[in-house]
């Protein structure tokens, strides 16, 4: 009884709880239902981002290169536009903004829902306060001031300071970066980019459950990221571009005077004409070989004369026998080379092809073969069927095969193609000056650039840094590691006796038939040049020069024998020769000779008990200078350039990567390229700059910087760069002196490679001191023309050095010629003043 009492108890109870609880929901759902959706919509907030201005950057006095303006912008966020209003939203801002509708609507529907679009920028104030005042006619809409980037000195210094753009996919793997945004990408712009990012704002508002906004809520402005003052002077800055723009217009005007001469010498119908006989006697020659071989091959010794015809000698390639004096190479309007031109060309078009004589280039259509578009190309009636990478009629290589297109690259080997500078402190690494030409304006950027402009800088690789990411042979401005080498270790040539040179193109009788055949086939194994000599005597009988004062018969060839017991010739530049030098003067007048004797005593000397050459040293002392490696400049994308060695050559081999030959060691060859700055030694302009740097400075090796602090929008330093050595090398303090006296001598004195360059030089010219040099890129042969990169590495003042200059003029001539008077106006601006740079001029032909 008392059990079923309490069981009707717990079930009325129960069943008041489920009657309470069921009234309550009633209640909410129906009754108070106004009142909760009110509350909700109260709660809607939508948070607005406004983005943040970049920090300043200036240069080391205060000068602006790289600024913020405000611009009033059109925004819309698309979080505030309901579906259904898109289209008429389009209609009336299209209307305000005189645009059409349907790019309008284009933009709303490829954005996300969340998206905030910039329309329209550089709103006047009367444009901004009508938006403001029809604001329920444009739901979603604001006009909110924008910072945008501002470059004011156009190209100077584009490459030190970069540009922004647009974040790539590796850009949004930040966190802090988010697609809307802007991100540096190269140069400081990039290096720096956290740093002058800022931090963006917000706006709140108040929406309801339709997205309308019901009121502003407030603002949280954004915070301007920090400025940079960098270490780049303006003024010398500005007068390195003028100098590498003259330069590189002089290198080609220089290069068309030859080609003038060359044809003058010779025609080009002569050429050709020649060409084809000579075509027409291999032919003949031919036939009367496989005549021979005929008779040689029957058995009564006669031969049937209707069986062996003379073949019909094939074309000539008219481009192959003229090189560089082809007469359908790219030129500008003014007649002068160009080194590469783009050039584009749609299904059933035409265009022509710049050069001495105008190509006609027609596109007769696109084909697909699988998952490869052949174009069929028509050049002045001959007909090709190319693919991408190809290369065809002489001068072009196929850059893309597009549905309806092809672009090609219409191309000069021979044609100097840009400029390269740097001006360093080598006293603390500071950057005062840095740039390539041709250049670009970072304030193309910042409204995007279109394709076709992208396209032809980019052609001309105009946005790329030469100066740390351009790696060059460094010819003889390298010879200055083997003199210091060969002061701090007292390794000197030998003394060997003057028929082991010859004078000019003299060679001496031959003494053994046999020796000089295995000398042949030594040197044309490693692809050096023969001469019918005498037998060298054995570098076991020769003495070696005991100091850096006696002096060695530089003549214009050496004869030499390697450990392995093989003879080798090698040619001076200058093939009639020096006379005799000690090394200073070796140095200014760049006797190849004595360096090369150098590195073959370093290979014949530093040998083990298994055979194997310890021939490191010179690699040991170009490395504590910092070649071969990245100096750690705050820019990006540094290259570490290249200082071969046994090991290195070895690993070139097994990846096969044609870099070195194929087959056959790491041989002395080798060595005495690299001394001398060829073969495969490469080096960026800033490392050259950088090593000559600690070898002048008594061996300090800075790490370069073109930053020199951080400073807040108060004008307080939040961040010193500070200088920093990555190295140190222990050098005598006399062969420092040496060395800053003798490259006083190239710029000053009589043998001096730079003499001529620095002739007009004006007051101060004898604290001046430079090094020359001359990296072959194309031999020459008897019709084409050699092609070299001039090089000059500058120093000033030289009793206390301040500035060293390096200047590099791809393709452009001989060092002496070409890139030394670039660097004499820089160092006259420098030394001088600006009012004492004088008209740039030749020099004369020197290595």
């Amino acid at each position: 009884m008392n059990g079923t009492w309490r069981l009707a108890t717990v079930g009325l109870v129960m069943a008041v709880m489920m009657g309470a609880l069921g009234l309550r929901l009633w209640s909410i759902q129906v009754t108070e239902t106004d009142e909760y959706t009110a509350e909700a919509e109260r709660n809607l907030v939508r948070l607005v981002p406004t983005p943040a201005p970049r920090g300043d950057i200036y240069d080391r006095n205060g000068k602006l290169l790289a600024g913020t303006t405000a611009s009033l912008a059109v925004v819309v966020d698309m979080g505030l536009v309901e579906d259904d209003f898109e289209e008429d939203l389009a209609q009336r801002l299209a209307a305000f903004l005189d645009e059409p509708a349907s790019n309008i609507m284009e933009r709303f529907e490829n954005a996300n829902s969340g998206a905030q679009l910039i329309l329209a920028k550089d709103l006047t104030e009367q444009q901004a306060l009508t938006l403001v005042e029809h604001r329920e006619d444009f739901p979603g809409v604001a006009v909110i001031p924008q910072p945008v980037r501002d470059y004011p000195n156009a190209e100077l210094a584009a490459q030190v300071l970069g540009y922004i753009g647009k974040p790539s996919a590796a850009d949004l793997e930040r966190p802090e970066v988010k697609g809307t945004d802007v991100v540096g990408k190269a140069g400081v712009e990039r290096y720096y980019d956290d740093q002058l990012r800022g931090t963006e704002g917000v706006i709140k508002y108040q929406v309801d459950a339709g997205r309308s906004v019901l009121q502003r809520l407030g603002e949280d402005e954004s915070a301007p990221g920090n400025n940079l003052i960098l270490t780049i002077d303006s003024g010398v800055q500005e007068q390195l571009q003028v100098s590498l723009e003259g330069g590189l217009a002089m290198a080609r005007s220089l290069e068309m005077a030859e080609r003038a001469e060359a044809i003058e010498e010779q025609d080009i119908r002569t050429r050709l004409f020649l060409a084809n006989e000579e075509a027409q006697l291999e032919a003949q020659r031919a036939a009367i070989a496989e005549r021979a071989a005929a008779a040689e091959a029957s058995e009564d010794g006669t031969v049937d004369e209707d069986s062996i015809a003379l073949e019909t000698p094939e074309a000539i390639d008219e481009g192959a026998v003229l090189g560089s004096l082809y007469w359908g190479l790219p030129i500008d309007e003014s007649g002068v080379c160009v080194p590469v031109q783009r050039v584009e060309v749609g299904v059933g078009s035409r265009t022509l092809l710049s050069g001495s004589r105008e190509r006609t280039m027609r596109l007769d259509a696109v084909l697909e073969n699988g998952s490869q578009r052949v174009a069929v190309v028509d050049i002045d009636g001959e007909q090709y069927e190319v693919e991408e990478g190809d290369t065809f009629a002489t001068t072009l290589r196929v850059i893309a095969v597009e549905q309806d297109a092809l672009v090609v690259s219409h191309s000069d080997k021979w044609c100097p193609v840009r400029s390269v500078g740097v001006v360093e402190d080598p006293n603390d690494g500071s950057i005062i000056a840095m740039a390539s030409y041709p250049s670009f304006d970072p304030e193309a950027f910042v409204n995007g650039l279109t394709q076709s402009q992208w396209e032809s800088l980019g052609t001309i690789n105009a946005f790329t840094n030469f100066a740390v990411q351009g790696q060059y042979a460094p010819a003889s401005t390298f010879k200055v590691v083997s003199y210091i080498l060969a002061l701090e270790e007292g390794i000197y040539p030998l003394d060997r006796p003057i028929n082991d040179r010859t004078l000019g193109d003299e060679s001496p009788a031959v003494d053994d038939a046999a020796a000089d055949e295995a000398a042949a086939d030594d040197a044309a194994a490693e692809g050096e040049e023969t001469s019918t000599t005498t037998v060298p005597p054995s570098d076991d009988e020769l003495l070696p020069l005991t100091s850096d004062t006696d002096l060695y018969n530089c003549t214009g060839s050496l004869r030499f024998r390697f450990n392995d017991g093989s003879s080798q010739v090698y040619r001076d530049w200058k093939r009639n020769g020096h006379g005799p030098l000690d090394l200073h003067g070796a140095l200014q007048a760049s006797c190849d000779l004595y360096f090369w004797e150098i590195a073959l005593r370093v290979w014949n000397e530093r040998s083990d008990e298994t055979g194997i050459n310890n021939e490191d040293l010179w690699q040991e002392w170009a490395r504590s200078f910092g070649f071969g490696t990245e100096t750690g400049v705050d820019l990006p994308f540094e290259k570490p350039g290249l200082i071969p060695d046994r090991q290195w050559f070895r690993e070139e081999q097994r990846k096969n990567t044609g870099r070195v030959r194929s087959t056959g060691p790491w041989v002395g060859g080798d060595l005495m390229n690299a001394v001398v700055g060829q073969g495969t030694v490469l080096v960026t302009p800033l490392q050259l700059a950088n090593g000559f740097s600690a070898m002048l400075n008594g061996g300090t090796l800075w790490e370069p910087r073109v930053v020199a602090e951080m400073v807040n929008q108060d004008g307080e330093v939040v961040d010193e760069n500070e200088k920093a050595t990555i190295g140190a090398v222990d050098l005598d303090p006399g062969t420092v002196e040496a060395l800053r006296l003798d490259m006083q001598q190239v710029v000053n004195g009589p043998i001096g490679t730079a003499r001529s360059a620095f002739a007009g030089f004006g007051p101060n010219v004898s604290s001046v001191g430079g090094k020359t040099g001359t990296a072959e890129i194309i031999k020459s042969t008897e019709d084409v023309q050699e092609v070299d990169t001039a090089w000059f590495v500058g120093v000033a003042p030289v009793e206390s050095p301040e500035y060293v200059v390096t200047v590099v003029v791809e393709r452009g001539g001989s060092g002496g010629r070409v890139a030394a008077p670039v660097a004499r106006q820089v160092l006259q601006y420098l030394v001088n003043g600006k009012n004492w740079v004088t008209p740039l001029e030749a020099g004369a032909e020197a290595d």
